[in-house]
């Protein structure tokens, strides 16, 4: 599923907040928007067991 709502690429440098638009470019820079939408979710995801054994070992 996607969402049309789109945030500005840019926001963390630009930015005091994220900007949320459903243009392409960021009303207030001009910059690039991305999706807003989390990734989905699969209980069934084949690399979640390395995603998140990489996870514990950066976090030690």
């Amino acid at each position: 599923m996607k969402s049309d709502i789109r945030v500005c690429a840019d926001w963390e440098t630009a930015h005091d907040r994220p900007v949320y638009t459903l243009r392409d470019r960021c009303p207030e820079c001009d910059g690039p928007t991305a999706n807003s939408a989390p990734a989905p979710f699969s209980p069934e995801d084949p690399y979640g067991e390395y995603r998140r054994r990489a996870r514990r070992r950066d976090a030690e």
